[in-house]
């Protein structure tokens, strides 16, 4: 299980079985049949325009997700990391609100998400190079602040929205889900993230050392300027995600917290096992949250009670959390 090849089958799988399930069943004959454009009006429909592209979504969110996370955790040295650290779902929150307020278009919701994030970006740097000390502490503080900022505004907004129309949106998108899931969607977030991602890649072993701390000087690694860049474009995948799918909780710090105690090897080996097991993990999630109940549950619902019952566990059994 420790085998990225095995998390690969899984995840092909799990791809597979996820799309004969939902609300309409599909038969094994009816989805092979959909797969190769010979099914019905209704089949191919479903299988194209609905099950398939939010499967290739959840699984790319799931995985980019996991990737930043590990970076968290490693340049942070804090198992218990996460990109909400810093402020980004905040800030890609507040977008969104905004969006739903003042825009109500699905494309510009998504991109004044986005914009919100990088805002948060922004601010947290301003604020960091503004201060003195040690500079991830500083990082760490900025972001608390900026997180803190940014989830007035977002109550704010939410007592002046309409609570008819608007609130209700804002309350569900707020609670993180897939069902607007679509090829324009999956288009978007497969550019942003495959950059981001093969960025990350590269930096991998330059991140590696930067978590051993003070030693990464002395090996030649320019600390600074690796640690921003790779920040940088984690909160890029952070946000990719978030302007799609809302905030999703837990994935960014469980994830890469289980491999990390399943393999205790550092991020360039785990790099590619993190992204395949983030995918099957909140794929799985995905499935539960649409097939539950008759309604579909927002998927940090799912994502939320799997992070803390995990975390529940491994605290009982005296096992090191942090």
């Amino acid at each position: 299980m420790k085998n990225a090849k095995t998390w690969l089958l899984i995840l092909c799988i799990s791809i597979f079985v996820s799309l004969f399930l939902g609300r309409y069943d599909l038969s094994i004959n009816e989805t092979f049949s959909a797969l190769c454009f010979q099914g019905d009006k209704i089949a191919n429909s479903l299988l194209y325009n609905i099950r398939l592209p939010r499967i290739l979504l959840v699984c790319l969110c799931g995985g980019a997700l996991s990737i930043a996370g590990m970076v968290f955790q490693t340049i942070f040295k804090n198992s218990l990391a996460s990109p909400d650290i810093i402020g980004t779902t905040s800030g890609c929150s507040l977008g969104a609100i905004l969006g739903i307020l003042f825009l109500n278009d699905v494309l510009m919701i998504e991109l004044s998400s986005f914009i919100g994030g990088l805002l948060s970006l922004f601010l947290v740097y301003f604020l960091t190079r503004r201060s003195k000390g040690n500079e991830i502490v500083n990082l760490l503080i900025s972001g608390i602040i900026v997180q803190a900022i940014f989830t007035s505004l977002i109550m704010a907004f939410k007592i002046v929205a309409d609570p008819y129309q608007q609130l209700p949106s804002i309350e569900y998108w707020l609670m993180g889900g897939f069902a607007d899931a679509s090829w324009s969607n999956l288009l978007i977030c497969f550019v942003l993230i495959l950059i981001s991602v093969f960025i990350l890649y590269r930096l991998r072993w330059s991140i590696q050392i930067i978590g051993f701390g003070q030693e990464a000087n002395t090996l030649g690694v320019d600390v600074k300027k690796i640690r921003n860049r790779a920040l940088i474009f984690s909160i890029l995948l952070v946000s990719s995600v978030v302007s799609v799918a809302g905030p999703v909780s837990w994935v960014g710090l469980l994830v890469p917290h289980m491999i990390r105690l399943w393999t205790n090897q550092p991020i360039s080996k785990n790099y590619v096992l993190t992204f395949l097991v983030g995918a099957v993990f909140v794929l799985w999630c995905d499935n539960i949250a649409r097939c539950l109940f008759t309604i579909e549950l927002p998927i940090s619902i799912v994502t939320s009670f799997f992070g803390a019952l995990y975390l529940a566990i491994i605290f009982r059994r005296g096992k090191k959390v942090i």
